[in-house]
């Protein structure tokens, strides 16, 4: 079997006859797919209507819930039933053309990189005329997607906890692992009536709350995940004594303060971060940072002259850190970046934890990298300047080179 059709139902008796004979009515043929419906405890004629499909449609298979159990645990109760190579779900009051399958199938089959392919939809009004053409990329909707079932089963399944707009839980979620392709073609039908409208009014307040506590604080696996990787978060300033273009650049004067320390100050503000480390070549440095109450590491000059790269100096110091205690995440600051705010630090943290990176790179609004933060999981490739699965956070932060770069950015007349 190449797909199933994955049909959720409850009490949509007056709109199965149309869902069902556009999903029977497919030009693939038959042998190809099959139509997996679930009636979640329907208390109108549903069960009747499907039953008398089943009696000239063989590909047509019924399970019947023991009690209501939404959409969510409905569609993975047939999803895991499924033996196919792709499912496809349609809601019971909506309808497809009939090269629905053709169309999305040619697709998949020659991108196996990718979890799933969508198409747009028609909105259909009460009086069943078609009243919008809608993108599915920037207007996603649960159904008229098809997935890659090992892949879906493997990443995982809907959360039971959202009975509806479980597609968009399911997105943030997975987060990198969620490649999905957008057709712009209007194969699926989505049948707008009271009861989804409602729906959608409704449960826009919750989905969103449900979210929030999905990425931060009050869902299990988030917490899990955020706590694991907040463990033993550090943060590490490198800070070497010579500069060409400006001297003593990283104690130059900034707002009455040593450059370096607006770096410190907010590196001790973030939510996260658990001990802030600076590796210097200079005494006047390192002196300096243990005033503020900050570990220091002192780096040999033969790791502090201009030819030295910056991730020289941050791996140096995190082999000395993990012979005491391996870090979970490595924030790496630039000392010449005054700019750099808590709020940036703790964004770029987040990003990373929520979107599964193993890096992010800060950047400012014109795009270019200026490394003013960089957020590394631990551990990492000590050869590579950048790992895998790179994320960016925009910034308002500027790097400080020249006494050009100071009047520039407003720092001195």
């Amino acid at each position: 079997m190449l797909v199933s059709i994955i049909i959720t139902n409850y009490n949509y008796g007056k709109f199965l006859h149309r869902c069902l004979r556009s999903c029977l009515s497919q030009s693939s043929h038959e042998h190809f797919y099959e139509i997996i419906i679930v009636d979640d405890c329907s208390k109108d004629d549903s069960v009747e209507i499907i039953k008398g499909y089943q009696k000239f449609s063989p590909n047509l298979k019924l399970l019947r819930n023991s009690k209501n159990l939404g959409v969510a645990k409905s569609a993975n109760l047939a999803i895991r039933k499924s033996k196919a190579k792709y499912i496809v779900r349609v809601d019971s009051d909506d309808y497809v053309n009939n090269q629905f399958l053709d169309i999305l199938l040619s697709y998949i089959n020659n991108h196996s990189e990718i979890l799933g392919v969508s198409c747009d939809y028609f909105l259909i009004g009460e009086n069943e005329n078609k009243t919008k053409t809608m993108s599915s990329k920037d207007h996603p909707i649960s159904c008229g997607i098809m997935y890659n079932r090992k892949k879906l089963l493997k990443y995982g399944l809907y959360n039971p906890k959202f009975r509806h707009r479980e597609e968009e839980e399911l997105k943030v979620r997975l987060g990198k692992n969620y490649i999905i392709h957008n057709l712009n073609f209007p194969l699926y039908r989505y049948q707008l009536h009271k009861k989804n409208k409602t729906k959608l009014k409704d449960y826009k307040r919750k989905f969103n709350s449900k979210i929030y506590d999905l990425k931060f604080n009050k869902n299990k696996l988030a917490i899990k995940k955020i706590k694991k990787l907040t463990k033993n978060i550090i943060a590490i300033i490198p800070a070497r004594a010579g500069s060409k273009r400006l001297k003593n650049k990283n104690m130059h004067n900034i707002w009455g303060k040593p450059m370096i320390y607006w770096s410190l100050f907010e590196a001790k503000k973030s939510s996260y971060i658990n001990k802030i480390y600076v590796t210097s070549d200079s005494n006047k440095i390192l002196s300096f940072s243990k005033k503020n109450n900050v570990n220091v590491i002192q780096r040999p000059h033969k790791m502090s002259d201009d030819k030295t790269i910056k991730m020289d100096a941050i791996n140096h110091a995190v082999r000395i850190i993990s012979k005491k205690s391996k870090p979970t995440l490595i924030v790496s600051l630039q000392a010449n970046s005054p700019s750099i705010t808590k709020n940036d630090i703790d964004r770029c943290i987040e990003h990373l934890i929520l979107n599964d990176n193993n890096e992010v790179i800060s950047i400012n609004k014109d795009n270019n990298q200026n490394g003013a933060i960089r957020v590394l999981k631990y551990p990492y490739n000590f050869e590579k300047n950048l790992s895998t699965h790179v994320g960016v956070v925009v910034t308002n932060t500027a790097d400080i080179h020249t006494k050009k770069d100071l009047k520039n950015l407003g720092y001195e007349r």
